[in-house]
């Protein structure tokens, strides 16, 4: 253990001396165009602004509909988490998956979608969405 602490501090200080020496890179002259960031940043937030524009016009059908449609897309939800619980479990059965790690998603998994069944809530809003919401 000793030896391999070692190796890794002296990998780690030749590499911090090779940071130290100035490096000299080239490149190629190409025909292609290159993206700055600015303009790479204003696609992500028209992305982001459309992306929220379309989760509000769902969340908003979304309280349009009865209560038994919402019901049948908690039921169609509950039994995906059921297979998801049930793919963890194989998990653990095979060693993959430590059995606290598997109960505290599980654990996670059944509050939040008790929490978002209790208050009716859209099912797949982010979170984040759903608190700016309130």
């Amino acid at each position: 253990m000793y030896q391999a602490k070692l190796c890794f501090f002296a990998i780690a200080c030749m590499a911090g001396l090779v940071g130290f020496s100035p490096v000299v890179t080239l490149a190629a002259e190409t025909d292609t165009e290159s993206v700055t960031l600015s303009e790479k940043d204003r696609d992500q937030k028209d992305n982001k602004s459309a992306y929220k524009k379309k989760m509000k016009e769902a969340n908003q059908k979304w309280d349009t509909l009865s209560s038994k449609q919402k019901e049948e897309v908690y039921a169609l939800i509950e039994n995906k988490m059921k297979a998801e619980i049930n793919i963890m479990d194989k998990l653990v059965d095979y060693g993959v998956m430590t059995k606290e790690d598997a109960d505290a998603i599980k654990n996670h998994m059944t509050a939040k979608f008790k929490k978002i069944k209790d208050n009716g809530e859209f099912p797949l809003m982010r979170m984040k969405d759903r608190e700016k919401r309130n």
